[in-house]
């Protein structure tokens, strides 16, 4: 997340700030100390970047600025966007493009992001509702965010039954029954079964 008003910086612009070459930056570990400011994208694998003020504080050995409060302002790339909006990425995507929803930019790489507000606003009101702004492209509204879906709150449950009944047969030393049989057992599809199991083992 890029917080309201924050310019972020890249590791180029991370070396130059700390007045070193980008190797020399790499060379020295520089941005795996334990110490150093945690990236603002720290879910990517790559493409980090960081808060220039926290960058310039750990310099100086200054403490670091305090975490802000959530704005509407606030920018999120897709992976975070979509975990606010709670949908899948690809879900959100589909939405974002479909309905228009407009992208921003940051100078530091070229990923995209959505401001806060406008993902957030059918929490609070949904299409139709009085007072909703005219033609606002908000997401489709669905259940409160936070709130699970029944269907899924089911699912979870039998997907946590069938953690501990595996998990049982495993104390015990007894072999595990195959996809089909735990699909008859649960009473769903074989397919369901190994997204469950594939969930387990992560």
């Amino acid at each position: 997340m890029i917080p309201a008003g924050v310019e972020p910086v890249d590791a180029v612009r991370v070396a130059r700030i700390r007045g070193v070459t980008l190797g020399a930056l790499r060379n020295a570990q520089v941005l795996k100390d334990p110490d150093f400011p945690k990236p603002l994208n720290p879910h990517r694998g790559r493409d980090h970047v960081w808060d220039p003020a926290a960058v310039e504080a750990h310099r100086t050995g200054q403490p670091l600025p305090a975490q802000p409060e959530p704005s509407p302002d606030d920018l999120l790339d897709d992976v975070e966007a979509a975990a606010v909006v709670g949908v899948s990425v690809g879900v959100f995507t589909d939405q974002a493009v479909r309905l228009g929803l407009t992208a921003r930019s940051i100078e530091a790489h070229s990923l995209r992001y959505w401001r806060r507000g406008d993902l957030t606003q059918r929490h609070e009101r949904a299409p139709g509702q009085r007072g909703k702004p005219a033609g606002a492209k908000d997401l489709t509204p669905r259940k409160k965010r936070g709130t699970p879906a029944p269907a899924a709150k089911k699912a979870n449950q039998e997907a946590a039954a069938l953690f501990t009944y595996l998990a049982e047969l495993d104390d015990a030393g007894s072999a595990r029954p195959d996809t089909a049989e735990l699909a008859t057992r649960y009473g769903v599809s074989v397919r369901t079964i190994q997204r469950w199991l594939a969930r387990e083992e992560h």
